[in-house]
């Protein structure tokens, strides 16, 4: 690309425009919202052209003499030999000439308008293709307008704290709405298993707040001063929780901390990693004639070891504890090959996927890496049970 994108003042500079049909009025529509001082010179005046009251037109033939006096020249005629004389007189003369008909032989080119209540954004492109411009230019328009509303919106919301869900790890699975209030964000506040280069391109100010057993780099109390801390000082908050902020995610009690003391708070919810462990695994947390209801739990806190009176139950965390959790089924007399799927980094790369069943998790021949989702009932061999049940 030869031309140089530049913006010119053309305050009280004459423009001259030589042609009047459709593209010459055209190019009258695009310059009148930043000038008046426009002569357009033609031997025949079209109706679109002459309702511009505003302009000076001349109903002539193309002389060299018109251009004495413009600062900036428009060659739109219908006829190739006066354009060719045209942009060679005006070369001669010192002036700049677009050429409609030819446009590499411009000396200039007049570029796309994008204008919104707080800017105007002016779009050249190398390829004149007209539909590939509007598709392009629309979609910058779009892409301007919300980069806009996204700055508007952060000014009413300093001081707030966001209970972000970024769902099970994978960022394709992050809401649209968790997306942009990542974007905005001052601060973030991530937890332990979100990947930190995912984040990366967020500008906030990140901070590690996350927990592993015997290895809490923050205590909770920790963590919702640091959170209120970051609100009193005028900054837009994200708290950033792996799955849903209120499935195991300590929401509730970061909330209700937080509103007591006096701050804003919204929660926007995730893709809990239960249900995204199920579906990455193929495995139907419910089946019509299999599982009506599904029941979660956590296997992280020896109060929690207890069978969920439920078809399907979901064990978050604990994979230390599965294979006690295993053993209380098999003490309750469930079917020695009760089913069970072990969801380990479930929707990450590295996912990997174990179907089971209690005897072999208790007896110890099931290896069970940390962190995984473990999902005991029929639908974990749904395939399996529906066969059984129609023979």
């Amino acid at each position: 690309m030869s031309f140089l994108p530049i913006s010119i003042n053309i305050t009280n500079k004459k423009i001259l425009i030589l042609g009047a049909g459709k593209v010459a009025a055209r190019k009258v529509k695009h310059l009148l919202p930043f000038t008046s001082n426009i002569t357009v010179v033609a031997p025949e005046i079209s109706d679109e052209m002459k309702q511009f009251s505003e302009v000076d037109i001349i109903e002539s033939a193309y002389d060299k003499k018109y251009l004495e006096g413009a600062f900036l020249v428009y060659a739109c005629t219908d006829n190739t030999e006066v354009n060719d004389q045209i942009i060679c007189e005006a070369e001669e003369a010192g002036k700049l000439c677009n050429r409609v008909d030819k446009g590499p032989e411009s000396h200039f080119h007049s570029p796309a308008i994008i204008e919104t209540e707080d800017m105007v954004v002016a779009v050249n492109t190398k390829d004149r293709d007209i539909r590939k411009m509007v598709a392009f230019k629309n979609e910058l328009k779009e892409h301007i307008d919300e980069k806009i509303e996204l700055q508007k919106q952060k000014v009413n919301q300093k001081g707030k704290v966001y209970l972000v869900g970024f769902g099970p790890g994978n960022p394709d699975l992050l809401t649209k709405k968790g997306e942009k209030l990542l974007q905005q964000a001052d601060a973030i506040f991530y937890d332990d298993l979100l990947d930190a280069d995912a984040l990366s391109k967020y500008p906030g100010e990140k901070t590690y707040v996350g927990k592993r057993r015997d290895n809490h780099s923050k205590e909770q109390s920790e963590i919702n001063d640091i959170l209120l801390k970051a609100a009193q000082e005028e900054k837009m908050v994200v708290r950033l929780k792996g799955g849903d902020p209120l499935i195991f995610g300590r929401g509730g009690e970061e909330r209700l901390y937080l509103e007591k003391n006096g701050v804003e708070v919204e929660i926007i919810p995730g893709i809990s990693s239960a249900i995204a462990a199920a579906a990455y695994a193929n495995i139907p947390l419910t089946h019509r004639g299999i599982s009506s209801s599904v029941a979660f739990g956590t296997a992280h806190g020896k109060n929690s070891y207890k069978i969920l009176e439920s078809d399907t139950s979901v064990y978050y965390m604990g994979a230390k504890n599965i294979k006690e959790i295993a053993q209380k089924y098999l003490d309750k007399n469930y079917p020695a090959d009760y089913p069970v799927g072990l969801v380990h980094k479930a929707s990450l790369p590295d996912q990997e996927v174990i179907k089971t069943n209690i005897t072999e998790i208790a007896e110890g021949r099931v290896e069970i890496k940390s962190p995984v989702i473990s999902i005991f009932g029929n639908t974990v061999e749904y395939e399996r049970e529906l066969r059984k049940r129609t023979e």
